[in-house]
């Protein structure tokens, strides 16, 4: 009888070690959203739809690339300086396996129609945004919008005012300006700004036979 038990113990030791899952890395999945734009640049990433195989709980680290770093399914970062950064997400799971993947970022183009500088000044009933936009692509934009944002003394954001160009060949160049009400040192104003490009419609209408 104990040689039986003895023989069962034996067995079932070498068939809990047959049968013993290995651990499986996690799967980084990560959104995004923008990738370039003029500086400063506000920059969200989701990495939300991650998972891992074995089902193990995850932890998310990320390193924006100009030193600073957080932890979180989400963040929002923004990049002040223009130049080109690599946004890292490490994943992790319980048992001490990692996976890494890093996004590009450039900041100070905006493209096919970029940003070559702006400015803002106060003026009596609040404040002018001006500078020169370039069609940097090789395709006639026949319409594109630039468009600031104003936001007060924390970021929060409080207003949104935009201007439309029109019929720009490649490597052509405009001049923008942009007016609001908003002042910039009032309370309540909005002393923080950035500012981004859309290209509404990058060809002209086929001409009708």
């Amino acid at each position: 009888m104990r040689r039986i038990l003895g023989l069962w113990a034996i067995l079932g030791f070498v068939l809990g070690g047959c049968t013993k899952v290995e651990n499986t890395p996690p799967v980084p999945v990560v959104e995004v959203h923008p990738t370039l734009g003029e500086a400063p640049l506000f920059v969200q990433a989701d990495a939300s739809q991650s998972f891992d195989p074995d089902g193990d709980p995850l932890s998310f680290s990320w390193e924006f690339g100009d030193g600073t770093g957080a932890e979180g399914i989400t963040v929002v970062h923004r990049y002040d300086a223009e130049g080109d950064y690599l946004l890292t997400l490490t994943v992790a799971d319980s048992r001490g396996l990692s996976t890494s993947v890093k996004i590009p970022i450039r900041v100070g183009i905006s493209y096919p129609l970029d940003v070559l500088w702006w400015r803002v000044e106060e003026i009596y009933y609040g404040q002018r945004v001006y500078g020169e936009v370039k069609n940097i692509s090789d395709r006639r934009i026949n319409l594109g919008r630039v468009a600031v944002r104003f936001y007060d003394a924390q970021w929060n954001l409080v207003r949104e005012r935009s201007k439309t160009l029109g019929d720009l060949a490649p490597g052509a160049v405009q001049i923008f300006e942009i007016t609001t009400d908003l002042r910039l040192s009032e309370v309540g104003g909005a002393p923080n700004h950035t500012i981004y490009t859309e290209v509404i419609h990058t060809d002209f209408p086929l001409r009708a036979q």
